[in-house]
């Protein structure tokens, strides 16, 4: 489940709340009131619940025992069940109710389209095949028609899963006749549906087994469990043995007089019991189930009546006749509402009223995509919902006034103008059209006054034009007409009050003035900003440049062909690079705006700060407000470049560090004095061919100049470290893999005795676009020439990220790391090095571009790897990053790091080269030869 997080209001109330608003916290600034927030769901614990926990608790026996035996009875009784069966999570109760049917592994089962990642794991995880079954956008739930053609598409489904979405009644009957299957395969999923009844019948014993959820935002909370229900005692017995290891008697039968200390084990189990706890807080809060559940059914009444009134809001429909739950009250947001789902939770949100969105499809989600098999056709009608789904809070506390203050909320937002309807896009990256002080190229006299086109959906990204004047029209007018660009504008900013006044220019809504950089990009969900006022004071631009910056956006000042690959051109020179074209997938906006939270108010350090990321990293982190913001590099030319770039003047001396990270006592007294408390290393050795000649240096910097950071950063109490690493480190061949691994193994072994509350990460880089010396700017450089362009090899391929994706990385990472973590962003399939540079070529209008191939430098692997074979990744709490798990059995190598350190000092390349080998199997311990004497000339790179 997904909670947004509530941004409340910061102004002075103008009205009280009123009485019988719900007990929610609060929100307020220095004191002043401040309206009441609705949050999205409270947990609400009776007196008698907390009773019985405490006396649990005082008898001593505190796992699974009486209590657990009895709500069992009382849950069973109130479902009308023969048998219930307490475990530890609904989750569980799918897996052990799976596996009780005892199904051929890989069997498939039929799993609706839009469920609850976990259901669809609990399938994996009893060792059977997920087959997805897509929904009626009108009722969230699948059809008999669905059903059929999801059962036809796998050949013979063995079972399926039948969820009752939002506690509302699946006629579950339809569906297994659709499936030909009997009711003995079918599992109902009732994680929303304690309460609901199919026709007469409550749902608990319509199917072989009903799983159900105590989680806290649940219809009966208890925190965490669930209850397996069944008619069935073989299946009962199955999946009470297996909640306990597959063990014939518990603890609480063993300790009884006459019990045994003696059991059997016949077939797996795992752990998934109840507590006695738990248990005892399950039946006191039964007593009030009642009566809770008729507080939610007028609570959702409220909603449909007001609801009624607004245009574009429709609650789902009933699939089935029966009685409805109302675990959820689930609304989708139409075209016709004019806002957007995302641009209405964002709004939603900023008024203090908490929203949620039941669920992500697996199919979306990374971990997922090979695991599901979709139907011919796909899966339309949960593709299509999806966008529009939308959960406003319901629960029993909720006041009657709280639901109309929602309501009253949707009907203002709608036709708010600022959004395409229906967009699905994400909070994003801001980037600016030309320097201040130059005209746009596509800013001519004779095509500012013509009628911009009407907004069509494409898949650029969500743009903010900042100035509404010439230049501004025509570059809007240009990027709506022509998808190529990559940028879709959605709205201007302009300073104008006619302009305010008349609301919109052409077909674009004025969303405000300069100063609403901030807000526009939140509110909105815009994913690129461009500047279009040609002489823009420098220091307005600044302003604009960070209020976007800290909205999770990133700014690019480069020019030439970087700038246009950083998007700092506008109208008709966008148009000469397609980044998607380039790195073979759509370019993604990785950084939100949470990641402020881990920068605001903080001294941050980040070393080689001077070089392309280092610097592209300092300005984003510029514009989340840390207390400082400490620069370090032993290059002092690019330190006094990046401070006039930060703040226009080169005074701040303070926050300026010349000091090379070999240098252990110069690092300690750095980190001593200005004790950071985020530090992001970026410094580093990174050319490959160099460092294949100069092994040593290699360790001196990018090993040893890692522990230094880290020895530094753990006694002086700093709190997050990440480290910049780079996807040659998986399965190393080349010196700068083998020493990135290293670093990366440093920064791992860190986290196993890091202080309380310090946390050590890394991330991987493909090949960045844009940064200094990389393949772009080289080949740009060459074509630009007339030389031909040089590539080591035809069947050469490479990740390849942009700094916008770079620096995202590094921020999410910061934010999500709980320590000893390697993030990699899923950049989806390698590009072909040929590829790109004729895609390239093609943009700048140098149809027949002359290759000439130098062939494989030593070091160099035909094909790069994300992930070292025995690695295992898992998914993230972000859809496109995954996280990097190390093997178990990887060797100890602390130990020999001094001896690899006092070869490097001695200056020994081979001496370093058999240290590498025996640090990490697979290295070569010698170099695979001199390469061809093209390949030692050729200015193609290969850095991160």
């Amino acid at each position: 489940m997904t909670i947004h997080r509530l941004r409340p209001r910061q102004e002075r109330a103008t009205r009280q709340a009123p009485a019988d608003a719900p007990r929610a916290p609060r929100t307020a600034e220095r004191g002043d009131a401040a309206p009441v927030a609705v949050p999205f769901a409270v947990t609400r614990i009776s007196p008698e619940a907390r009773r019985a926990a405490g006396r649990v608790l005082a008898s001593g026996w505190v796992t699974g025992g009486p209590e657990t035996e009895r709500f069992e009875t009382e849950f069973a009784a109130y479902v009308g069940a023969r048998h219930a069966v307490a475990v530890s999570s609904c989750t569980a109760a799918l897996e052990l109710s799976l596996r009780a049917l005892r199904l051929p592994a890989g069997a498939p089962v039929l799993v609706p389209a839009l469920t609850f990642c976990g259901a669809v794991q609990a399938v994996l995880h009893a060792g059977l095949r997920p087959v997805p079954v897509d929904v009626d956008p009108r009722t969230g739930m699948p059809t008999p028609a669905t059903v059929s053609r999801a059962a036809r598409s796998c050949g013979c489904p063995r079972a399926m899963t039948a969820l009752h979405y939002a506690g509302a009644p699946a006629p579950v009957e339809e569906y297994a006749r659709a499936a030909r299957l009997p009711l003995t395969h079918v599992v109902e999923d009732a994680a929303h549906a304690l309460g609901t009844t199919v026709g007469d019948i409550p749902v608990g014993h319509l199917s072989r087994a009903a799983c159900f959820s105590f989680y806290a935002t649940k219809n009966l909370p208890i925190g965490e469990g669930g209850m397996v229900t069944t008619d069935d005692a073989s299946l009962a017995d199955r999946v009470r043995r297996a909640r306990l290891h597959g063990m014939s008697a518990d603890a609480w039968h063993r300790h009884q007089p006459g019990g045994s200390w003696r059991y059997t084990v016949e077939e797996a189990g795992l752990k998934a019991n109840m507590t006695d706890v738990q248990a005892a807080v399950g039946r006191a809060q039964l007593r009030h189930f009642d009566h809770w559940q008729a507080r939610r059914a007028a609570l959702a009444a409220r909603y449909t009546a007001a609801l009624a009134e607004v245009p574009g809001i429709v609650p789902l429909e009933p699939a089935a006749a029966g009685r409805h739950a109302h675990h959820l009250y689930v609304v989708r947001v139409l075209d016709a509402y004019g806002t957007s789902r995302d641009d209405l939770v964002d709004l939603l949100a900023r008024d203090g009223i908490g929203t949620s969105v039941h669920f992500v499809p697996p199919h979306h989600l990374p971990y997922f995509r090979d695991l599901l098999t979709a139907p011919p056709g796909g899966l339309p009608g949960t593709d299509a919902l999806f966008p529009q789904l939308l959960s406003l809070p319901l629960y029993p506390d909720l006041a009657e006034a709280a639901v109309d203050r929602v309501c009253g909320a949707l009907a203002e937002h709608a036709r708010g103008g600022g959004a395409a309807a229906g967009s699905t896009g994400t909070a994003g990256s801001a980037v600016t059209g030309g320097s201040p002080g130059t005209v746009p190229a596509a800013a001519d006299d004779r095509s500012a006054d013509r009628p911009l086109p009407p907004p069509t959906p494409h898949p650029g990204l969500r743009t903010l034009v900042v100035g509404a004047g010439e230049a501004g029209r025509a570059l809007a007018r240009d990027l709506a007409r022509t998808p190529a660009y990559g940028l879709r504008p959605v709205g201007f900013l302009d300073d104008d009050p006619d302009k305010h006044r008349a609301g919109r220019v052409g077909d674009l809504p004025v969303l405000g003035d300069l100063g609403a950089v901030r807000a526009a990009v939140l509110a909105h969900r815009v994913e690129a900003v461009v500047v279009a006022i040609p002489g823009l004071d420098p220091d307005r631009f600044r302003r604009v440049a960070r209020a976007a910056e800290a909205a999770g956006a990133s700014v690019r000042y480069l020019p030439s062909f970087i700038a246009a690959l950083r998007r700092d051109v506008v109208g008709g020179d966008m148009c000469e690079l397609d980044v998607r074209a380039l790195i073979g997938r759509p370019e993604m906006h990785v950084v939100g705006p949470e990641a402020r939270a881990v920068i605001a108010g903080r001294r941050v350090l980040v070393t080689g700060a001077g070089g392309s990321i280092g610097s592209e990293l300092c300005h984003q982190l510029r514009a989340f407000g840390p207390s400082r913001l400490i620069l370090l590099d032993h290059d002092e030319s690019n330190l006094h470049r990046l401070q006039l770039e930060l703040y226009g003047d080169a005074l701040r001396g303070d926050d300026i560090v010349i000091s090379d990270i070999r240098d252990r006592p110069r690092i300690d007294q750095v980190f001593r004095d200005l004790r950071p408390e985020v530090v992001f290393h970026a410094a580093a050795h990174k050319h490959l061919p160099l460092l294949e000649l100069h092994p040593c240096e290699g360790v001196k910097s990018n090993v040893r100049g890692t522990e230094n950071l880290v020895r530094a950063a753990a006694t002086t109490g700093t709190r997050r470290f990440v480290l910049i690493s780079t996807d040659k480190a998986a399965d190393p061949v080349s010196v700068l893999g083998a020493t990135k691994r290293l670093a990366e193994r440093v920064v791992g072994a860190a986290q196993d005795t890091a202080p309380a509350g310090t946390v050590f990460t890394a991330v991987r880089f493909g090949n960045v676009l844009g940064s200094r010396g990389s393949l772009l700017s080289v080949v740009a450089q060459q074509l630009g020439s007339g030389d031909p362009v040089t590539v080591t090899h035809p069947d050469v391929t490479r990740y390849f990220m942009t700094v916008e994706e770079a620096v995202g990385l590094v921020l999410e990472a910061a934010r999500m790391a709980r320590g000893g973590e390697v993030f990699v962003l899923d950049m989806n399939r390698p590009v072909r090095i040929v590829d790109l540079v004729r895609e390239y070529a093609r943009s700048v209008h140098v149809p027949d571009v002359d290759i000439r191939f130098t062939g494989l430098r030593p070091g160099e692997k035909l094909n790069e790897t994300l992930f070292s074979a025995d690695e295992r990744h898992t998914p993230t709490a972000h859809p496109r990053i995954l996280a990097a798990i190390p093997a178990d059995h990887e060797p100890a190598f602390g130990p020999h790091l001094s001896g690899l350190y006092a070869t490097a000092e001695d200056n020994d390349g081979d001496g370093v080269r058999r240290a590498l080998a025996a640090l990490l199997p697979g290295f070569p311990a010698a170099p695979s030869g001199l390469p061809p004497r093209a390949a030692l000339t050729a200015p193609y790179p290969d850095d991160f």
